[in-house]
């Protein structure tokens, strides 16, 4: 059981609580740049404002004393320096980049709004408010004049939600932490990552379906998305769709527009989300209106879209370890008379990706689809018998005030990169949500952290890098 340095840990207190305002002025400056990461646009590898976004956080670093070494704008660095001759390197990992901000914003998604104790703007918690307490642990330790016998690292990304090519980037050509803390989930300890499965598959789709879109990255649940059908009337459309208050008819240039509306969440977490291609596949199926191959390509699409755990897919794999797989269809375009659908699976932590992809490819093929490999990667685990994972289990504990357990998720950080990470915060699986389905959450709008939450993830780093310090 961690046992604190009561003096220690009332400076930290104190310290956070005459910097809050700081902390979320500094916040502010970041969440006002929408650094969406876009592929070597504007001469940078992912974009003007994901370099933008980078150059701000530097700018941050400065007013404290620190220094952001630019990698070439695939991402930056923060070291600060051990004492010993030959220090190892801890690392605190955290991405500056987001989802794009969407629709249905009650709050302004570049405001970093404060209110009732909750921050709301787009990135507060995935990823910038966990980036900026990392750099406040830093701030409190250099101010404090507290030194620590290795290195510490601070890692700011800008393409993790669009590849992590900045991460593979960062260890082709950089010194790797001996451990790593990737700020980007829940406390405590997130020990292990299902394997990540991405693919793209067709279907000729000739006949009155003209136009079909849905999503805008991959890793999200789609909350709209939007046919358009040539050949029957709006007053036709609505009586066949009259009963799914999800779906809305209107007229079109080439016909009728007919709208899905869903509940958006991040695609590893599907838990109270509804996906729109689900929606308006089903719809269009059960309403008979469709002519031609587009018939078949959708109806096909509503059974694999059917449910968010491979069963409709063909891929319904679980184990104990982390759980059921997700597979969900977030991409959709229809094109030159091709309807085109990306997946984002999620795969357990003791099942080989290569079963999985061998299962759906055979599943989609037998409905008609060609099959279009992409992203193949491996889960993260790290043993629950890792000497470092109760120790900073009751860190965490110990901040917070109360007890919670490791745990194994969908989702994908750096660590499925890293040799040796795990996830640890700063969020926790029981913060409050001021908002309705559909909001609030990471990658869907207004989405919104409790500001307490992120001063206690400070006070939780500066306990445990000063704890790792001793052990490494």
């Amino acid at each position: 059981m961690f046992r604190p340095d009561e003096e220690l840990s009332m400076k930290i207190d104190q310290w956070i609580k005459d910097n809050t305002d700081a902390f979320v002025s500094d916040l502010r400056r970041l969440v006002a740049v929408p650094s969406v990461s876009q592929e070597n646009e504007g001469g940078y590898p992912f974009g003007r404002n994901c370099a933008k976004v980078l150059d701000e956080a530097g700018a941050v670093a400065e007013k404290y004393g620190f220094t952001v070494e630019n990698h070439e704008y695939y991402c930056g660095s923060l070291l600060v320096k051990g004492r010993l001759e030959n220090p190892k390197r801890i690392g605190l990992f955290a991405h500056l980049d987001v989802v794009p901000l969407g629709e249905d914003w009650q709050y302004p998604p570049l405001g970093c709004t404060l209110k009732d104790g909750y921050l709301i703007g787009r990135g507060v918690g995935d990823n910038k408010g966990p980036g900026v307490c990392g750099l406040y642990a830093l701030r409190f330790l250099k101010e404090q004049g507290i030194k620590l016998d290795n290195d510490v690292v601070l890692y700011l990304g800008l393409s993790e939600e669009t590849g992590m090519s900045d991460i593979d980037y960062f260890c082709k050509t950089q010194k790797v932490p001996d451990f790593g803390l990737v700020t980007d989930t829940n406390f405590p300890v997130c020990y292990g990552e299902k394997g990540l499965m991405r693919a793209k598959i067709r279907h000729l789709a000739e006949g009155n379906l003209v136009g079909f879109h849905a999503g805008s990255v991959v890793n999200v649940i789609p909350s709209k998305a939007e046919a358009v059908v040539r050949g029957i009337s709006q007053e036709e459309a609505r009586k066949r769709m009259e009963k799914n208050r999800r779906i809305t008819v209107e007229e079109d240039k080439e016909g009728v527009r007919i709208t899905a509306s869903g509940i958006s969440r991040h695609a590893a977490f599907p838990e109270g989300s509804l996906n729109a291609v689900h929606v308006l596949a089903e719809a269009l199926d059960a309403s008979g209106i469709l002519t031609g191959s587009s018939r078949k390509a959708v109806k096909a699409l509503s059974v694999l879209t059917g449910d968010d755990y491979g069963h409709g897919a063909g891929i319904p794999f679980e184990d104990q370890e982390s759980g059921k797989l997700t597979c969900i269809g977030s991409l959709a375009r229809l094109e030159d008379g091709v309807l085109s659908v990306s997946f984002d699976i999620r795969y357990p932590v003791t099942v080989k990706g290569e079963d999985v992809e061998e299962a759906f490819r055979e599943r989609v093929n037998g409905m008609g689809f060609s099959y279009e490999a992409g992203e193949l990667s491996p889960p993260a685990y790290v043993p629950l018998s890792h000497p470092y994972i109760p120790l900073l289990s009751s860190i965490c504990d110990y901040v917070q005030g109360k007890h919670y357990e490791p745990y194994t998720m969908g989702g994908g950080t750096y660590s499925r990169h890293l040799p040796a990470a795990i996830g640890f915060g700063p969020g926790v699986p029981d913060a409050p949500n001021p908002f309705g389905d559909g909001h609030g959450q990471g990658h869907q709008p207004d989405e919104c952290v409790p500001l307490d939450m992120l001063l206690k993830g400070i006070k939780t780093y500066i306990l445990s890098l000063v704890e790792l310090d001793k052990v490494l």
